[in-house]
């Protein structure tokens, strides 16, 4: 009787420890398998995360364009090109920076910017790039037209200039001809994109995409505009276009806004009524 107890007792032990067995295995499994997953989102995460940086630093190159957006490549655009700095001191009133890329994206230039009253500014005699280059710094979008832009394209410009918003500003560029028949540039602080035609479309998507970019670093690995966020300059244009003092006086008032002195927001600066278009 105590033998086939003793057999009993033994067989159950042995059961007891198969079943402890079978439990351990059971939560390696349950445990392994969850592990593996884990190590699987985790190691997705991290593939996902070089790989989106590595996207992103190379979008931040210099040189690297942006592809054009239906409404630019309607227009005749090309992609919106990183470009290198080239500069950001201020210089004084009577000093003439010779840019090498037309138009500038960045560079030297005036320490007074041209005034952002104006969206639209006729082909003005000696009009100062270089205080339109310091609009750039602040945050500003300046869409240049040069002698070639047909008239009909000025008008369209001139218009679309009313509707683009306060960080836009449209110049003309009397230093020759913008090259490959692009005569319509776009640019922001360090980015450049040419166009045949004024597509007010693509204007506004320019604007949202690149006026005002952050200050506080780079965007790729040229510095963005330092003065981001910065209002435009005087109304004093004397420095700026010929004529004189009182002419530009008169012309302010003539376009001041009732009750003040300050232009209307989306007129058009220019000396007098003679100014070609």
């Amino acid at each position: 009787m105590g033998k086939k107890n003793a057999e009993r007792n033994a067989r159950l032990e042995a059961l007891r420890r198969e079943q402890r067995r079978q439990e351990r295995r059971r939560s390696w499994l349950l445990y392994g398998s969850a592990g593996v997953v884990l190590l699987a989102v985790l190691a997705g995460i991290i593939i996902y995360a070089v790989s989106d940086n590595q996207s992103k630093n190379e979008t931040r190159k210099v040189g690297y364009v942006a592809a054009a957006s239906d409404a630019a490549a309607a227009a005749g655009c090309t992609g919106v090109v990183n470009d290198a700095s080239r500069g950001n001191t201020h210089i004084a009133a009577n000093e003439t920076v010779n840019y090498d890329v037309a138009p500038p994206s960045s560079g030297n230039h005036d320490a007074d910017p041209l005034p952002d009253a104006y969206r639209f500014y006729e082909r003005i005699p000696k009009l100062r790039i270089e205080r339109a280059v310091h609009n750039l710094e602040h945050g500003f979008v300046i869409g240049w037209y040069d002698p070639k832009l047909p008239d009909d394209q000025v008008t369209a410009l001139r218009a679309a200039a009313e509707n683009a918003g306060e960080r836009f500003i449209a110049v003309p560029w009397e230093r020759g001809d913008f090259p490959e028949d692009k005569h319509f540039v776009l640019t922001a602080w360090d980015r450049t994109q040419r166009c045949a035609t004024v597509s007010e479309s693509a204007i506004k998507e320019f604007v949202s995409a690149y006026a005002n970019p952050d200050p506080a670093g780079a965007a790729w690995d040229s510095p963005t505009a330092a003065e981001s966020g910065a209002s435009g300059g005087s109304l004093n244009l004397s420095p700026t276009i010929a004529g004189t003092v009182a002419a530009l006086t008169a012309q302010a008032q003539a376009q001041a806004t009732p009750g003040g002195t300050t232009p209307a927001p989306g007129t058009s600066a220019a000396p007098d009524s003679t100014v070609p278009r």
